[in-house]
């Protein structure tokens, strides 16, 4: 439960990330921000241009710096994809709260290790921080509200090839969004691989789209705390051949070995010259059920430029939010909020929400 008077620290401060972060809380509170990463230089560059942000150096692969990194600091954000829980178990142990934007399953379920710790330290963590997972939980979760009984769930996430990603994103989609992993379906677990198995989704502004499943940490999380027998997320790009040729690759056998050739790394730069695409970005679930005696379908979604900075902004101010009145221990987004004053927050810096209901017959 964070203390008002104590700094906030973003690690990943001054990345794609976390520098919208930091100026949205200097912006919007009296706390001290923090823009920590490794670059001492990287991070004074930044903060010379935001008036309440001061640099910190940070490895969040080296314990010894843990201690000064930590010092004074109330609540951690952390706005880059990590290898080890570690870091946020030293914040947990340390009565820190924690905001963490990954979107990877397997590190989000090795922090919910830390509920007991969290809960004896008296720290609040927030898991699934952001638009997917983040927005897509609350959706979820609100609309099953609604509904009598819920019989699947499909979460579908359109990215603009023309937005700058950082590396962190583009390496955890090519490691591990489009790699092998299980879902539920008819109530059972079931291995699947990404970029295969398409669905037509319609989404909104775009039309028809082939979404392939992808390894986003939504359909795990919201797998884990709820009954609904079938959960699915996927994924697809603005541009159709990308999308397509990318699944064409992954159906013969050619996409890890391109990418074992040329590396992550080499990809990752690639993928932020590419000359094309929209900087617009769709998350969408669509929640298909029964209320009195009827089947339903309730669709939701977010649309607009800068996913990145979409996901800032609800960063930003779920860490504004945490105060006392917030209980210790471990929680996903859904837990501890409600989509209401994200989604306002998000209309005011441009983007737009939207919601549609069917009735009836809807094979």
């Amino acid at each position: 439960m964070s203390r008002t008077d104590a700094s906030v620290l973003v690690v990943g401060g001054y990345g794609t990330i976390g520098r919208t972060v930091c100026t949205e809380l200097a912006k919007r509170t009296q706390r001290n921000i923090l823009a920590a990463g490794r670059s001492p230089e990287k991070a004074r560059r930044f903060t010379r241009l935001v008036d309440g942000v001061d640099p910190r150096t940070l490895d969040v692969s080296d314990r010894t710096g843990f201690a000064d990194a930590l010092d004074g600091v109330g609540a951690v954000v952390m706005c880059l994809d990590q290898d080890t829980p570690q870091f946020a178990e030293a914040c947990l142990e340390r009565g820190i709260d924690y905001v963490d934007i990954s979107p990877t399953d397997s590190l989000l379920q090795e922090i919910e290790s830390f509920d007991d710790l969290a809960r004896e330290r008296g720290a609040t963590a927030v898991l699934s921080v952001g638009l997917s997972p983040g927005m897509t939980n609350l959706f979820v979760t609100e609309v099953t509200d609604e509904l009598d009984s819920v019989g699947r769930v499909d979460i579908t996430l359109l990215l603009g090839l023309g937005e700058a990603f950082g590396p962190d994103t583009v390496k955890w989609t090519i490691e591990d969004a489009l790699g092998s992993f299980s879902v539920r379906s008819d109530g059972e677990s079931l291995s699947v691989v990404g970029l295969t198995d398409p669905r037509v989704v319609d989404i909104p502004g775009w039309g028809r789209r082939r979404a392939y499943r992808a390894n986003l940490a939504d359909q795990h999380v919201l797998a884990r705390a709820t009954n609904i027998p079938t959960i699915e997320s996927r994924l697809c790009y603005d541009s159709r051949i990308i999308t397509r040729y990318l699944a064409i690759l992954r159906r013969t056998d050619v996409y890890r070995p391109a990418v074992s050739v040329l590396g992550v790394d080499r990809v990752a730069k690639l993928a932020n010259t590419v000359p094309f695409g929209s900087d617009e970005s769709v998350i969408k679930v669509e929640v298909l059920g029964r209320v009195d005696g009827r089947t339903k379908r309730i669709d939701r979604w977010v649309r607009g430029p800068d996913q990145a900075r979409a996901t800032a902004i609800v960063t930003a101010r779920v860490t504004e939010a945490l105060d006392s009145s917030q209980p210790p221990g471990v929680h996903h987004i859904q837990e501890l909020f409600s989509s209401a004053p994200l989604s306002d927050a998000l209309v005011e810096a441009g983007y737009i929400i939207g919601r549609s209901e069917q009735h009836g017959d809807l094979a």
